[in-house]
């Protein structure tokens, strides 16, 4: 057997449009230059007897089809092929479909392209999730690849890599060493906050990169728990997708802006800034829950959740006098420094900065 033909992938794409199963067909076949084996069925009987005959590397399936929809087939084949890979295909990506679909134990779900071009995004994610070599890397649209997806793939698969995420504004690294997410950084942020910020970004472009060591780990848990709470944080609205960064005079508010210094207005400065250099010294950052998320430069989390919990507590019987309003923040300034500590249902945040002032 040559090596070519050692290396070929099967596919079993499902679909109740002939038309578009052939189309398929053709060019998957062109585009892997017949590194890709690919099989086609109509309905889920069919498909059911060609995984009995042929030994499949990943099932793509359409989620509208007639007798047994896409969803209830996956959650026949958990059933019946609990080791089979299935990634999803259709014209239905709503949040609610992509969500079942990933629960259920799709490896991947992927929107169906508009244009004949963009199917070349979508062959590269699936060919990037059944290969066993290490990938130099691949471009994607993340109206039809999310970063969810892509980090899911390469855990799911054991690898070893680095997935750069980059938008106009915005780059950052997420490190993925044997299937475990390692560490993260976008910016001056690192660990848990850094991934959480870089899973909310709504567009712009990835590659797969060679895993090299970090710097540091600084991200431990299990990676199936790490997209669940970067879902509940987004779908909550507690992680903002241009999570401001430790840097810069810091003036909280709701969606966590962070001004520098010359963009705060004379009239509303205090009357030493301008004589003083601002600097962040510490910021801690908690779930609602008050779970610690981001820690830089912290002499205490214990202090600062102790902080939280006062905070909390006073913020609640404030509440209850009539007249007062929302709670926000509550805000120390010095001659030094301010202190700045927000508790909010979906995040607790406390950040510290000095100023240094100039020599006469």
């Amino acid at each position: 057997m040559s090596a070519n033909a050692s290396a070929r992938k099967t596919f079993l794409f499902v679909d109740d449009d002939a038309t578009l199963l052939s189309l398929l067909a053709e060019l998957f076949t062109e585009m892997s230059k017949g590194r890709w084996k690919i099989h086609t069925a109509q309905n889920s009987s069919a498909a059911l007897a060609i995984l009995n005959e042929h030994k499949v590397d990943l099932a793509v399936l359409d989620i509208n089809m007639p007798v047994m929809d896409g969803v209830q087939f996956l959650r026949l084949l958990m059933r019946t092929n609990p080791g089979q890979q299935v990634a999803i295909l259709t014209g239905l990506a709503t949040a609610q479909n992509r969500k079942v679909c990933q629960e259920l134990g799709a490896v991947l779900f992927l929107e169906k392209p508009t244009s004949s071009t963009a199917y070349r995004e979508v062959f590269a994610a699936l060919d990037a999730l059944v290969s066993a070599l290490p990938q130099e890397g691949f471009r994607g649209v993340m109206r039809q690849v999310g970063l969810q997806e892509v980090l899911q793939m390469e855990c799911l698969g054991r690898k070893s890599s680095i997935l750069e995420v980059f938008t106009s504004r915005v780059r950052g690294q997420i490190f993925i060493h044997d299937g475990s997410v390692v560490h993260a950084e976008k910016g001056q942020l690192q660990g848990e906050v850094a991934l959480y910020s870089l899973l909310a970004l709504r567009g712009g472009g990835f590659n797969l990169l060679p895993f090299v060591e970090p710097a540091q780990r600084s991200i431990q848990g299990q990676w199936e728990f790490l997209l669940m709470e970067a879902a509940r944080l987004q779908d909550e609205g507690g992680l903002p997708e241009e999570i401001a960064e430790p840097v810069g005079v810091v003036d909280l508010t709701p969606e966590l802006v962070v001004p520098t210094a010359d963009q705060i207005p004379a009239s509303l400065a205090p009357a030493s800034l301008s004589s003083a250099q601002p600097r962040t010294a510490e910021v801690v950052l908690c779930s609602g829950a008050g779970e610690v998320l981001y820690a830089w430069e912290c002499r205490s989390t214990e202090r600062c959740q102790a902080l939280f919990d006062f905070v909390n507590q006073q913020a609640t019987e404030l509440s209850q006098t009539p007249g007062v309003g929302r709670f926000d923040r509550v805000e120390i300034a010095t001659p030094e420094g301010r202190q700045v500590c927000q508790v909010q249902t979906d995040r607790r945040l406390f950040v510290r900065t000095t100023r240094n002032h100039p020599r006469p």
